[in-house]
């Protein structure tokens, strides 16, 4: 193999966050298998809302739409953190199919998480400010705003504007060819130029993410639920109070686990040590893989109407099921019914 002298091989642990043993055992516990377990239940858990959400029950409100598509944000979001977090966790011990599929996959899947990261923000701020609308605001202004087609044009808004901000993501990861710890060619993600451009980071990561996907959001998701809260105390609502107080805890339950995101945000600009912040970062994507789970468990537990139609939704699959059945038990009967007439008439040509 020939060796370009002005691009030499680095070693491939040169961009790991840390190769430090405690480090990477945290890491394999925390990433590997907690978060592993978490989002195998949060998948289960967002297909369940989305079903429930996108029934004929729901579907013609504005709310239900709104947490429908979290829900379909928060499975991509815990998907594709599955693919980078648990495969990054696991792909360091002797696994090289995984390393092979983290390599090929992390450029594209990185941004990717970060377009649903970033919807999935906005699709919480859209639900937190129609409920705001529903319950806080007069009946006239309720009727002009929440209805189901400007909540379907919000949510088409929110994803193409996530994407485009989230575009410079895409050029931030590379692949490049690397040396082994045993001396073997092989290949690492590394940041690229721009990525580690001290003016782009200032101004995307810092700045903008600190503006728009931290303080931003996480300011109007305290303001908006604080008077939602006091309109149900002081005044009753005249939706219903138990979904109504499941998207609030929805709400609370956001602004705390992503609350950490903003701290670790802070701790890379106070602290400046790698060695520290890589244990707080893997807690940061531990729970957003949470909250993006916890969802479904916060309408199980207080939305009257989610539980009645997602008994609907597993009863009518369950009735799909024995009509699938019968079908097949009408069939073998048929079949039985073009086979019977034959066996009397062998009998009768054998007199």
């Amino acid at each position: 193999m020939s060796v370009d002298l002005d691009n030499p091989l680095i070693f491939c642990n040169a961009c790991l966050g840390s190769t430090d043993p405690d480090y990477q055992t945290y890491n394999l516990a925390v990433s590997g298998v907690v978060l592993a377990v978490v989002g195998v239940i949060g998948l289960i858990g967002n297909i369940l809302v989305v079903s429930v959400y996108t029934h004929d029950d729901h579907w013609k409100h504005s709310t239900s739409i709104y947490l429908a598509a979290l829900a379909f944000s928060d499975f991509f979001l815990i998907l594709t953190a599955m693919f980078l977090f648990v495969l990054e966790a696991w792909r360091h011990h002797n696994h090289p199919l995984l390393a092979w599929a983290y390599v090929f996959g992390a450029p594209v899947v990185f941004p990717v998480a970060a377009v649903f990261q970033t919807s999935s923000v906005y699709f919480c701020v859209a639900a937190a400010v129609d409920c705001f609308i529903s319950v806080v605001l007069p009946e006239s202004v309720r009727q002009l705003y929440c209805t189901p087609r400007r909540a379907k044009v919000t949510c088409t808004c929110i994803m193409i504007i996530c994407f485009l901000y989230n575009i410079p993501h895409f050029f931030e990861l590379e692949k490049v060819p690397c040396i082994a710890n045993d001396e073997t060619l092989s290949s690492q993600i590394c940041p690229t130029d721009i990525r580690l451009d001290p003016a782009y980071y200032a101004i995307y990561y810092t700045y903008m993410y600190t503006t728009f996907l931290a303080i931003g959001p996480l300011a109007l998701l305290i303001l908006l639920n604080v008077c939602v809260v006091f309109t149900v105390i002081t005044k009753g609502s005249e939706s219903d109070e138990s979904d109504t107080m499941s998207l609030i805890l929805v709400v609370f339950f956001f602004i705390f686990c992503n609350f950490t995101a903003l701290l670790v945000n802070f701790m890379e600009i106070i602290l400046n040590n790698p060695k520290i912040l890589v244990y707080f970062v893997d807690l940061s994507n531990l729970l957003v893989v949470i909250n993006g789970t916890a969802n479904f468990f916060c309408y199980l537990c207080f939305g009257a109407s989610f539980r009645h139609t997602l008994k609907k939704v597993t009863n009518s699959q369950r009735f799909l099921e024995g009509e699938a059945e019968a079908h097949l038990d009408n069939e073998r009967q048929r079949e039985d019914s073009r086979l019977a007439p034959y066996a009397p008439l062998r009998s009768e040509t054998g007199r």
